[in-house]
């Protein structure tokens, strides 16, 4: 028997972040299409703009029923358009593909998309006061969370669609709630399905604690401590944060509880979701860690590529650097990007006295994808994205504050110069004429040395190890998930191509919570700086400074890369649980 599983996400369509690339690494590994017959990958849309209809699901999909563009190559209306009807909704169904570039592997989805947009009110005001009844999730609190409510439209007339689209061969299926956005379909599940449906809970973060860390000025120095103190004395988030009832993401995911099993994909995060309500004490959470990428890397590539970044380099700092720096991340708080900072400022000492050269790309974006035109005429005008100004299509939000680090940075050091790269993609339209021909993203991340990813908040961190196949030395926090799976795979052991800071270690340890929760900004920088010099001394003895070194690197780097796959994964970790879910009765508690 094959499994059949429906992920309900806000990325069926477009990979928006870490969820689309879990979808993506699952659905291309042979292992997890060996074992599941039927994806079918279920969210919201819009459907007021006019676009070509096939352009519904994405330039990879495929559309067979649409009642926006009177599309039904499959029959589908007679079993669709009463739920239509039923929920004022509108139905987008097909299929899409996921390709990965430079990879072989292929895969393929059912996706169904539902516009909530408009929604039969008397329904959704019934389901709500469902919610409420069993759940304890008073949904009128949130009306104006759209998150909440977008969600909260969109399950019922998804679990109809799903269960339109199923056959008996089929069941049970398991629906996948990833994050939050999910939990109110698989509510409707467990209270109208559980013949038909499994339901799980796939935590790629704990909402309730990333508010926590994001919005304190300890951040993980003092969330971590503080957590680890509270559960020794039984206490939960609740009991020692305050009430977190004005937060629609916290009602959501801590009656999780609920669902048929809960996947965490770091072991902080199991932590994190134990820490939220006495009902998780007793409710296994199974550890699946994400899947890094893996791509083969030659010694003669990772020289070509390091040239390209070497030679773009000179062009914007002056110099050929010695060593390659990167960081491509979100630009939220977690990612912890001072820390960066405060890192190559000592290792800057130490290329004083060594004579190396450093640079730092720190590739991020929060006005979305600049177009062509306008890259080129910053980097005409003003010599973007070495010079940067405030205001669209350059500097916004988050990028006017990593910029004013940057240039704060670069007038004080000399062997270290960091460059804000605030775009998406790396080719020449997207970066602009001094790139070197024909270089793309993945030569990117091949060519560098250093990746950074010392984050105060980061469930797993599949970005910080994407180079690691490339033989480069990732720096993550030990707060990240990835570390978890580092520690796995390389048995113990330690490996030179992945350094765990730790920010979370207190000169006094203590478990008073009140005394824990008073760490603040100035205990978390003495820490910092602490580990900033532990940190930069450990590189120094791990940056190769020749091909040999590289390649050695390469070497191990590539080794640990590929025991962290997808197909470990689902095989190892994900395939095991499954099994133990449809094999048992609904048992959410």
């Amino acid at each position: 028997m094959k499994y059949t599983l429906a992920h309900v996400t806000h990325e069926a369509v477009e990979k928006i972040g870490g969820i689309g690339t879990v979808l993506e690494g699952l659905i291309t590994s042979p292992f997890y299409q060996k074992a599941v017959g039927r994806s079918i990958l279920v969210g919201p849309c819009s459907v007021h703009m006019e676009v070509d209809p096939q352009l519904r699901l994405g330039k990879h999909g495929k559309v067979l029923y649409s009642s926006v563009d009177n599309i039904d190559e499959v029959d589908l209306g007679v079993k669709l358009h009463p739920i239509e009807w039923a929920f004022d909704v509108q139905i987008i169904y097909g299929t899409r593909t996921y390709e990965i570039p430079g990879d072989k592997r292929t895969g393929e989805s059912e996706v169904m998309l539902i516009d909530v947009f408009k929604t039969n009110k008397d329904r959704l005001a019934r389901f709500k006061y469902r919610l409420n009844e069993t759940f304890g999730i008073n949904g009128m609190d949130y009306e104006n969370d759209w998150g909440f409510e977008e969600y909260t439209r969109l399950a019922e007339p998804a679990f109809y669609g799903l269960t339109a689209l199923l056959r008996d061969e089929d069941l049970p299926c398991v629906l996948f709630s990833h994050e939050y956005m999910g939990l109110p379909t698989a509510f409707k599940a467990i209270l109208d399905g559980p013949k038909q449906f499994r339901t799980l809970f796939h935590a790629h973060e704990c909402s309730t604690a990333r508010h926590i860390v994001e919005h304190h000025s300890g951040h993980d120095t003092m969330f971590y401590n503080t957590m680890r103190a509270a559960r020794e004395q039984k206490k939960y988030v609740e009991d020692v944060f305050g009430p977190m009832s004005g937060n629609a993401r916290h009602a959501l995911i801590s009656r999780a509880h609920l669902c048929d099993g809960i996947i965490a994909v770091g072991d902080d995060t199991a932590r994190e979701i134990h820490f939220l309500d006495r009902r998780f004490d007793h409710h296994e959470i199974d550890l699946v860690y994400n899947g890094v990428p893996t791509m083969d890397v030659s010694p003669s590539r990772k020289k070509r590529c390091r040239k390209m970044l070497i030679d773009y380099a000179e062009k914007l700092i002056g110099y050929q650097p010695d060593v390659l720096m990167t960081h491509v991340m979100r630009p939220v708080t977690s990612k912890g990007v001072w820390r960066d900072f405060s890192t190559c400022h000592e290792l800057s000492k130490r290329f004083e006295k060594t004579g190396q050269k450093g640079v730092l790309f720190i590739l991020t974006s929060s006005g979305g994808v600049r177009r062509p035109q306008d890259i080129r005429a910053m980097e005409k005008e003003y010599g973007w994205p070495r010079n940067h100004r405030e205001g669209f299509p350059d500097c916004v939000q988050q990028e006017v504050d990593y910029n004013n680090m940057a240039v704060e940075f670069n007038k004080t050091h000399e062997n270290i110069q960091v460059v804000l790269v605030n775009q998406f993609g790396w080719d020449a339209e997207a970066i602009g004429e001094r790139l070197p021909k024909g270089m793309h993203i993945g030569d990117f991340r091949t060519a560098t040395d250093v990746e950074f990813g010392m984050a105060t908040y980061e469930p797993f961190g599949i970005s910080p190890l994407e180079p690691l196949c490339a033989g480069a030395v990732c720096v993550i926090s030990n707060v990240c998930g990835c570390a978890g799976f580092v520690r796995e795979v390389a048995e113990g052991k330690k490996t030179p191509n992945v350094i765990i800071a730790d920010y979370t270690v207190l000169e006094e340890p203590s478990d008073e919570i009140e005394e824990l929760l008073s760490i603040g900004q100035p205990e978390r920088d003495e820490i910092e700086a602490k580990v900033a010099v532990e940190v930069a001394n450990q590189l120094m003895k791990l940056i190769p400074t020749n091909d040999e070194q590289r390649k050695k690197m390469l070497d191990s780097g590539s080794k640990l890369a590929a025991k962290m796959g997808w197909d470990r994964v689902f095989k190892d970790h994900l395939e095991p649980m499954l099994k133990r879910v449809v094999s048992s009765p609904h048992s959410g508690t």
